[in-house]
């Protein structure tokens, strides 16, 4: 449907008057998810399609009802499709759908009553594929696979497993295309002609490909730990984004970039040895220079181990109170910086510092102890987490939910498959739910590069380093991802001078920069939107669902590039102001 069409579309819908509320969705325009299945599988499946299409920032409908969902111009078929997931009618629906116009992608189509509409002739299940390679065919779901790291892409290491996430391999007919295979050449991603339609089957499921990385499980498919572009995860989310912005006309996007920016970079350090706490007020001397601020993250080890003495002494709190006073922002980076954090217990959620027996530690301990003795010397709140070497203890997002933190970031976006920030879950298991806890994975890392190699900016490899974090932010940028920096402030000349270069690099009117915890309140007030595209007076609008008369600052929209950008208001009807930028064929709708 061309703009000129899409306007059509809603002028038909009616001229409501000046007193009548916002007219329904039209039944034409948007994405449905099309939920197949009662079991806990299908549920996950499900819970993972929605938090894909979220992440990228698509506006979506979801519903069990094949009547409702075909009305749309794409609809996603969730979990795994067997022949007893919708009745005959239902299917012919579906076939009809299809044939004329509509695009429809399913998941591991397994069923061989869809098979002509696929077009294929056999479906395997296997647990032995460790790769997906995207072919050259230049069609409009790959898009954003333009990468050698994105064109091949990892699902676990057949080194250290046998068996890795479940994938179903395709048999095809003639006609059919192969947009992705398998390593071992069986086809992993299919178009098939339809009609006037397309039908898309995708070998993989989303809970394997997005939900289960975010638990951190993943079956080290991770090529490296850090500093490396990893898009293994989001390239099927990416793939969601693509077939909506060239399927669905005018596309409406959550943007993912604070103020409407095309890059963003978080600044955060690890404080974690003694002479870093005199080095933070350097760093954030340096970075406020610039018009920008970082997240330092402070252990608080008042005891002296087999480790470390106690360094965190008021001598050091008052580094840090200077760091704060020149705009930087504090949070917590556990008591002890134990290499046993995983293996804690979780402990009581009364421990306080004046009954805490860092002899026997727990994760409460560790993250509620640390927060008291930070605002008691800081007078401060304390909002966001990051554990000693990442490590991800499997009940951290709930202890951080119950000790009222707002954000982590005690992953490598490497580990997580993801680049973009994300809603945890409380428990690292199958089947937990969703946590408040905004986690922004760690990108770019001083201390660690390939096969776990220490201290990889060093003075000898500035230019490498560098080189390095400026290629893994442009790839990013390209996909609308986020980077975040972790340096450990220990030395003041070839640390501070890259930083410095790469903010520098960076900076600039496409270019957002700032703290963890800023990023991390983007991302909550982002979740809030809840963008659908309505008509008034035969013009479109844009309706805020989720929000009613208090609209979050920072926030952008995307439109696909229009004559006049649409107006935008809250679920109850006061009007948000924005700031059109147009950028080739969209719009960017910048809430100032």
């Amino acid at each position: 449907m061309n703009t000129t069409s899409a306007f059509l579309l809603f002028a038909a819908l009616g001229h409501p008057g000046a007193n009548d509320k916002l007219r329904a969705p039209p039944p034409t325009w948007g994405v449905a998810v099309l939920e197949a299945g009662t079991s806990p599988d299908a549920a996950q499946e499900q819970l993972a399609v929605r938090d894909a299409l979220e992440l990228v920032g698509v506006p979506f409908f979801a519903t069990r009802s094949v009547a409702e969902a075909t009305r749309r111009p794409l609809v996603l078929i969730s979990g795994v499709l067997t022949n007893t997931d919708f009745s005959a009618a239902e299917r012919e629906a579906l076939y009809r759908y299809v044939e004329r116009g509509g695009v429809l992608l399913g998941t591991e189509v397994q069923g061989n009553t869809f098979f002509p509409l696929f077009g294929l002739t056999g479906a395997t299940a296997s647990r032995t594929n460790f790769q997906v390679n995207f072919t050259a065919v230049a069609d409009a779901a790959l898009r954003y696979v333009n990468r050698a790291e994105e064109r091949t892409i990892s699902l676990g290491d057949p080194k250290l497993y046998s068996e890795t996430i479940w994938s179903t391999e395709y048999a095809v007919s003639w006609g059919t295309q192969v947009l992705a295979t398998y390593g071992n050449g069986a086809a992993a991603f299919t178009l098939n002609p339809y009609g006037r339609g397309l039908a898309y089957a995708l070998g993989l499921g989303f809970k394997e490909t997005s939900l289960i990385p975010e638990l951190a499980r993943s079956y080290e498919a991770a090529r490296r730990w850090i500093n490396w572009f990893e898009p293994s995860g989001d390239v099927f989310r990416l793939i969601l984004r693509a077939l909506y912005e060239s399927t669905v006309h005018p596309f409406v996007l959550v943007h993912t970039v604070p103020d409407g920016k095309r890059t963003g970079l978080c600044l955060s350090h690890d404080v974690d040895a003694r002479e870093s706490f005199r080095n933070s007020v350097v760093f954030a001397t340096m970075e406020a220079s610039l018009g920008v601020h970082s997240t330092f993250f402070v252990t608080t080890k008042y005891f002296t181990d087999s480790t470390d003495i106690g360094y965190y002494t008021p001598d050091r709190v008052a580094w840090i109170r200077q760091a704060l006073a020149l705009g930087a922002e504090i949070g917590s980076h556990s008591v002890s910086h134990s290499e046993g954090f995983e293996r804690f217990p979780v402990g009581s959620p009364q421990v306080t510092r004046q009954v805490y027996d860092s002899s026997h530690p727990t994760v409460f301990g560790e993250v509620r102890v640390s927060k008291e003795l930070l605002q008691r010397d800081l007078g401060t709140e304390i909002e966001g987490f990051r554990s000693g070497y990442l490590l991800y203890p499997n009940d951290l997002e709930s202890v951080l939910e119950q000790s009222n933190y707002l954000f982590d970031s005690s992953v490598s976006a490497q580990w997580v498959l993801t680049n973009f920030p994300f809603f945890g879950f409380r428990h690292r298991s199958i089947g937990s739910e969703h946590s408040r806890i905004v986690e922004v994975p760690v990108t770019l890392d001083d201390s660690r590069g390939e096969q776990e190699i220490r201290n990889f900016l060093t003075a000898e490899t500035q230019e490498q380093a560098f080189q390095t974090w400026m290629d893994v932010i442009h790839a990013n940028a390209k996909n609308g991802a986020l980077s975040c920096l972790l340096i450990h402030p220990t030395d003041t000349t070839y640390k501070l001078a890259t930083e410095r270069r790469l903010i520098e690099a960076v900076q600039g009117p496409t270019a957002w920069i700032g703290t963890v915890g800023a990023l991390a309140r983007f991302w909550r007030d982002r979740a809030r939107l809840h963008p659908t595209l309505v008509s008034r007076r035969g013009s479109p609008v844009i309706v805020l669902e989720g929000m009613t008369s208090e609209v979050p600052v920072g926030q952008a929209l995307v439109v696909e590039g229009l004559s006049a950008p649409p107006r935008v208001v809250t679920a109850d009807g006061k009007e948000v102001l924005v700031r059109p930028q147009v950028a080739g064929d969209r719009t960017l709708l910048v809430f100032p």
